[in-house]
């Protein structure tokens, strides 16, 4: 019963708390995710210098300010590159008033040719181009297929890292976020070019939106937020240790044998132990004819009630006289 419970627990924290606590389950590059293929390092690292936030709420909602620099991370760039004009729209009006939106594209392979139009290209001059490129299966890949070919109003920043002026802000392009991602940061720490992806900002907002991680006001947010991972996992300790309890007991179980009934007494022993303790035992005769006399709606004056064996020590034979009499 014992490693039942232990299983029981142990299975809890994995399924429960341990993706919680890894962010495993976010999407990759996501800056709730603090295992390789999160974006948590970069999150906390910049905020030991700037205002660090998350956008939970659609983009469009927002309203950044000339000093913000607005990251997302971990977009797939083939579908990204067919975004429609209106979407496109959307983005520059982020940036009218002076914004930075910093957008990482998810390392893939080549993908399949089509001539299916992107938009992006003829609106901001870019063009999506990929090479060959072998990744291996079940390997973070490090290195994207995706090449990106800006036109004169783009500016380099840094290998695959290309910006450009949009309205009062500015747009940056990032062809992979792998050098963002936290095995990224801890194997080739690139502090250059996250200086100029930043740019001169004052706060930083890291959009979690666009993975469908929505602001609900949920217990799981305010959990998230101070941290109650660790309280979780003690409560599914404390609810498997219930469930064991309810199973079964914790005290050593009975020795067998064959168990005696215990017998009991009935209503004429308990009449008899109340006579005793409100009768004394010399009035017992005594109360008995009195209560006779009280039945009947004459009574009888067969006896004399000073006569001497009502006070016959001797409850049975002063009984046994008032028979004789009556």
């Amino acid at each position: 019963m014992a490693a039942l419970v232990v299983a029981l627990a142990w299975g809890l924290e994995q399924v429960v708390v341990s993706p919680l606590q890894t962010g495993a389950a976010y999407p990759e590059y996501s800056s709730l995710r603090s295992d390789p293929l999160g974006a948590m390092a970069l999150y906390e690292s910049l905020g030991k210098v700037l205002k660090v936030d998350r956008l939970y709420k659609s983009r469009l909602r927002a309203d950044p300010g000339p000093s913000t620099t607005i990251f997302i991370l971990g977009v797939a760039p083939v579908a990204w590159a067919k975004l429609k004009s209106d979407t496109l729209k959307q983005y520059e009006e982020l940036t009218a008033k002076g914004a930075r939106l910093v957008i990482a594209f998810l390392p893939v392979s080549e993908p399949w040719k089509d001539t299916e139009a992107r938009p992006v290209e003829s609106r901001w001059h870019i063009r999506f181009t990929y090479k060959d490129l072998h990744v291996e299966h079940g390997e973070i890949p490090k290195e994207s297929a995706l090449e990106l070919k800006p036109g004169a109003e783009w500016k380099k920043l840094g290998e695959g890292a290309f910006a450009r002026p949009l309205g009062k802000g500015s747009v940056v392009l990032v062809s992979e976020s792998y050098p963002l991602s936290n095995e990224g940061l801890r194997e080739e720490r690139n502090a250059a070019l996250i200086v100029k992806l930043v740019g001169p900002a004052s706060e930083v907002v890291f959009d979690e939106n666009h993975f469908g991680v929505v602001e609900s006001g949920s217990i799981t947010k305010l959990m998230r937020k101070y941290n109650l991972e660790g309280a979780l996992a003690v409560l599914a300790l404390v609810a498997g240790l219930f469930l064991w309890r309810s199973a079964s007991s914790l005290l050593p179980s009975r020795a067998p044998g064959s168990e005696q009934a215990v017998a009991g007494r009935d209503s004429l022993d308990g009449m008899v132990a109340l006579l005793r303790r409100g009768i004394p035992e010399k009035d017992l005769v005594r109360v008995c004819y009195e209560e006779v006399q009280k039945m009947h709606r004459h009574p009888m004056d067969i006896v004399d009630p000073n006569d001497p064996l009502f006070n016959e020590k001797n409850p049975a034979i002063a009984y046994k006289k008032l028979m004789e009499k009556l």
